[in-house]
């Protein structure tokens, strides 16, 4: 079982991740619009059909996901509308073959960089033969330093939980190359209206148009892979009897 060790206010570490209460979203009305843009890019690419999985849903799970794990137990307890579990991406608790599309959105950048291939690892695993992988991180770039630097200076956003750093269009395909993934779409998103998106007023919704078409800033990424169909060798990490984990090997599988 991974381990609690620190408590940041709404955040806590866990097993070397960081596990979070988000913002609630609705309160920061063109940020709310954005992540509706989002949510409705991901679901064209959804499988139709078939059981669908979020990884980290935080306080709302995606419009189609079917069943979500979050590995902060309150926001588990909090959800509606998904069957949601506590648990921890890194070692889901469903057997091989069980969903059609596995959702990641914004979540990733908490992961230590040497932890997420097992998080990616582990979404192939549950994925059935032409299952999708849709993830959706944050981007690193100049305009997002810039921006984000002067919110914290400001006292506009809470506590910095982006320590472990965003992953760069190349490090998202190289993440999904190891893993056992072919990418079918790997695209940038963002615009310089970002920083409006912090604001609770009503006035910053009426951005939006614009936010659509100003979109040339690096700010978050669209990944869109299904498994590859070599065998790929999968390890699962599983509690030992003395608390600690340990790897288990599992045979190779063709997808």
């Amino acid at each position: 079982m991974v381990k609690f060790r620190t408590v940041m206010g709404e955040s806590e570490i866990l097993g070397g991740a960081i596990a979070e209460r988000p913002r609630e979203v609705s309160e920061h009305p063109l940020l709310a619009a954005i992540y509706d843009r989002h949510d409705a890019l991901i679901q064209r690419h959804a499988h139709p059909d078939g059981r669908s999985l979020e990884l980290a849903f935080g306080r709302h799970s995606h419009p189609d996901a079917d069943v979500g794990v979050e590995v902060f137990h309150q926001n588990s307890v909090d959800a509606t509308g998904v069957e949601a579990t506590t648990a921890d991406a890194r070692a889901l608790p469903f057997a091989d073959d069980s969903f059609d599309t596995v959702i990641g959105r914004r979540f990733l950048h908490h992961v230590p960089e040497g932890e997420r291939g097992r998080i990616i690892a582990e979404a192939r695993r549950v994925l059935a033969p032409g299952g999708r992988l849709i993830l959706l991180e944050g981007t690193p770039g100049l305009y997002r330093r810039f921006a984000k630097h002067l919110a914290f200076r400001l006292g506009a956003l809470g506590e910095d939980t982006d320590e472990y750093g965003h992953l760069s269009v190349g490090e998202m395909q190289t993440l999904l190359d190891e893993n056992g993934f072919d990418t079918v779409e790997l695209r940038r998103l963002g615009s310089p209206l970002m920083p409006l998106s912090i604001s609770k007023r009503s006035w910053s919704a009426r951005a939006a148009p614009l936010y659509e078409r100003t979109q040339f800033v690096r700010w978050w990424s669209l990944a869109v892979a299904t498994p590859t169909p070599e065998p790929v060798a999968v390890s699962r990490v599983v509690p030992a009897e003395d608390g600690e984990e340990r790897r288990e090997p599992r045979k190779q599988r063709h997808v």
